[in-house]
């Protein structure tokens, strides 16, 4: 068969114009194989980490556009996994912030790591000058861990108070002002013990001083990184906060029910702790920790909210983190 008789002869007969089509089919299925065995091979060819890297962008990008819609009030957000301290989203992470209440946290660790169990803990009538009257009595007597588990879910004041006054009189201490400069040098001592750079106490309550400054300051960043800390080496203290209320007795045989200052916590499926903080100064903060159908611990937090808006914030999180669960590997 004649193919091309001349470069100047446009008078192709159908059978060698046939002719040209089928070639042409041909040379354009190859290439696509060929092209095909090419792309290929250099996707094989990436390593594992490059792989791995490609995947990690794909699903934080998708995390993000979950995350970013759910019209958030508070400044500051960070939502970890406990197990492998995985970030799975935040937000102004590094923003240094007042904490409130939220200092309590390093207040019961401190108070775990400075009275042993044994210890009894009366209560002296200056500690019961403080904002914020749960009801403790002047001399009453205390266990460590009852007075914690009560002091978290209560965010008392008063018992943080009678707890730096403690440790304060066991270091030495004469007074209510020596034993508080003596305890919050523990709490910002283990701060730098644990990394926490930008975190500062300057008071155990987290209470707003009167020189316009709260009681502590530090990022989410941080601020979790303690948290996560506290509930794995303390589970046992910090539990008590995921109920709405609780029961104490106090070794003075005195019956105190203690109210959340979280109001609603199971409004977070699978909740196992939670720490409410605010001040004036400070707006609203809260820290949770979840469990997941996964068997995995999510903390999430949240800092310069409003007073209510907290909560919230922290439902949309927490719903919205157990609804991507099984589509992603947090």
């Amino acid at each position: 068969m004649k193919i091309i008789q001349s470069s100047h002869d446009d008078n192709f007969s159908k059978s060698e114009k046939q002719g040209l089509l089928i070639l042409g089919l041909l040379f354009v299925l190859g290439s696509f194989y060929i092209f095909g065995r090419e792309t290929k091979a250099s996707f094989v060819e990436l390593s594992f980490e490059e792989n791995q890297t490609l995947i990690s962008q794909m699903t934080d990008s998708r995390l993000d556009y979950f995350f970013e819609n759910l019209d958030l009030k508070a400044s500051s957000v960070l939502i970890i996994n406990s197990e492998n301290k995985k970030e799975i989203y935040g937000k102004d992470i590094e923003k240094v912030m007042p904490l409130a209440s939220l200092v309590k946290i390093m207040t019961a660790v401190v108070a775990m790591e400075n009275i042993e169990e044994s210890e009894i803990i009366q209560i002296p009538k200056e500690a019961l000058k403080l904002t914020g009257d749960n009801g403790l009595l002047v001399d009453e007597k205390w266990g460590r861990d009852d007075l914690l588990r009560f002091t978290l879910i209560a965010s008392s004041n008063d018992a943080t108070r009678a707890i730096s006054m403690h440790v304060g009189k066991k270091l030495g201490a004469e007074n209510e002002e020596d034993s508080v400069k003596a305890f919050v040098e523990l709490m910002n001592k283990k701060a730098k013990d644990l990394g926490l750079i930008h975190t500062i106490f300057l008071n155990e309550s987290g209470l707003d001083q009167g020189n316009g400054q709260n009681g502590g300051y530090s990022n989410s960043r941080e601020i979790v990184a303690l948290f996560d800390y506290a509930i794995n080496k303390y589970p046992d203290i910090f539990s008590s906060t995921s109920f709405g209320s609780k029961v104490f007795t106090s070794v003075s045989n005195a019956s105190h029910n203690a109210l959340n200052t979280n109001p609603n916590p199971g409004l977070v499926a699978g909740i196992s702790a939670s720490k409410t903080g605010f001040t004036n100064i400070s707006g609203g903060n809260l820290i949770v920790s979840f469990r997941t159908p996964k068997n995995q611990t999510i903390i999430a937090n949240v800092l310069g909210s409003t007073f209510s808006d907290r909560f919230t914030d922290i439902e949309k999180l927490s719903n919205t983190t157990l609804k991507i669960i099984n589509e992603v590997e947090l």
